[in-house]
């Protein structure tokens, strides 16, 4: 199935790697499909795009890498509406901000973190309450060469 993206252009995705989300993001929650898109030269980030709206992607980060000590509590409600029975079900990713000023001053959201299971393609954007994290935790100090790429993505 072909879909039209602002950053991407036409992209051939499959439908069976789709991620739904019931309730859609934070802000945008008329919009329940999602699929993942993998960065140039990383293994840590990926664009997740909207297969409904070409203008909405957001980058993706494993929050792990960059914050070794975050913690999400997943509620059993939550991880039962998701249907997780296992670890090895669950990606959890954090929703990461390329300002103005470029890649070296990129921020991600700890406090809404997007929670996927990707046995079953089903996600939920949840908020951490009373955690002490912000929605725009700075990601580094000086910027890694590899992610040259986000840069030019992310001023499309």
């Amino acid at each position: 199935m072909k879909i039209a993206t602002s950053r991407f252009g036409e992209i051939e995705v499959d439908p069976e790697q789709f991620i739904r989300f019931n309730e859609g993001l934070l802000g945008f929650d008329t919009l329940k499909s999602f699929t993942l898109l993998p960065v140039d030269n990383s293994q840590i980030f990926t664009w997740m795009q909207s297969t409904e709206e070409p203008q909405v992607a957001f980058l993706l980060a494993d929050p792990f890498v960059f914050f070794a000590d975050y913690a999400v509590d997943l509620e059993p409600a939550l991880c039962e509406a998701l249907d997780i029975s296992s670890r090895e079900d669950l990606v959890i990713q954090s929703i990461v901000t390329i300002p103005k000023t470029g890649v070296k001053d990129m921020t991600a959201n700890l406090v809404g973190p997007v929670v996927i299971n990707v046995k079953n393609r089903t996600g939920k954007q949840v908020v951490i309450s009373h955690s002490g994290y912000t929605t725009k935790h700075r990601l580094f100090k000086e910027i890694p060469p590899e992610n040259d790429s986000l840069q030019r993505a992310g001023e499309a």
